[in-house]
């Protein structure tokens, strides 16, 4: 197959796959679709092997998965394993963007993330953007404002805005519950949470990178524990805590709608 390259949290990743699926998959993010190959080096540089393929296969949950979905599986490993030396991690969680800021909502696969951020679109219509559905990648610099930064890997629902990304001013930890309270987690619970939520490379060296963003991310983002049910009062309670910003006036049938 053709390698590619793509833009991805403001880097070059340069990808060399087996299969067809991938290189559909990322094709928004592509930066060669005119034939022309950027001259500079990729930050990164993922060349897929079989073995790779296999890795996932091995590791992944039992089922007929082909080696061409496995291999997206592989190469979002092997950017994972790589970007904690630049500054980036992939975080699990559903991102959203909201008047100029992103805010992630984190939580085990099937808590209810995807269910928060449909209730943000429903209530707060065309103020709310889904940035990434799943795994978005932030970028914490060594001085300034940590970025989140839309992916291809988007979760189940495919929700994304390719190459979309905005300032991360809070993430929540969503769990279900009868009471609607969002309430700021001190540094020690906060950093636990994190940890558990972040993809931690396999490399010594890079998972000391990943645990040293984790500190400088926990320094200007701050992290919240969500109780929340379905309902208005559930956004009403994560948005006023998170922006800091009262609720404001009901969103209107015309700007209200599906999520993308």
């Amino acid at each position: 197959m053709t390698p590619f390259v793509m833009s991805l949290a403001g880097l070059t990743v340069r990808v060399a796959p087996l299969h067809d699926e991938v290189a559909a998959m990322c094709a928004p993010y592509r930066i060669d679709m005119d034939g022309a190959v950027p001259a500079i080096a990729p930050h990164v540089d993922v060349r897929v092997t079989q073995a790779m393929v296999d890795a996932e296969r091995a590791m992944g949950d039992p089922g007929d998965w082909s080696d061409a979905y496995l291999e997206t599986l592989a190469v979002f490993r092997a950017i994972g394993e790589r970007i904690p030396a630049l500054d980036r991690a992939i975080l699990h969680g559903a991102c959203i963007e909201a008047d100029g800021a992103a805010y992630v909502f984190t939580a085990p696969s099937g808590t209810g993330k995807s269910t928060h951020i449909r209730l943000w679109r429903r209530h707060l219509g065309d103020r709310v953007h889904v940035v990434n559905g799943d795994k978005p990648i932030v970028h914490v610099p060594a001085d300034g404002v940590p970025v989140a930064h839309a992916t291809p890997w988007a979760g189940k629902e495919r929700w994304q805005t390719p190459l979309a990304h905005a300032p991360l001013a809070g993430i929540a930890v969503v769990t279900r519950g009868t009471v609607n309270a969002c309430v700021r987690m001190d540094a020690s619970e906060a950093l636990e949470v994190l940890l558990a939520q972040l993809y931690m490379p396999s490399d010594p060296l890079q998972a000391l990178a990943t645990l040293a963003l984790a500190d400088r991310l926990l320094a200007t983002v701050p992290m919240y524990r969500l109780t929340c049910d379905i309902s208005e009062d559930a956004v009403r309670a994560s948005y006023t805590a998170m922006t800091g910003r009262p609720w404001p006036s009901p969103a209107s049938d015309a700007s209200a709608g599906a999520v993308r």
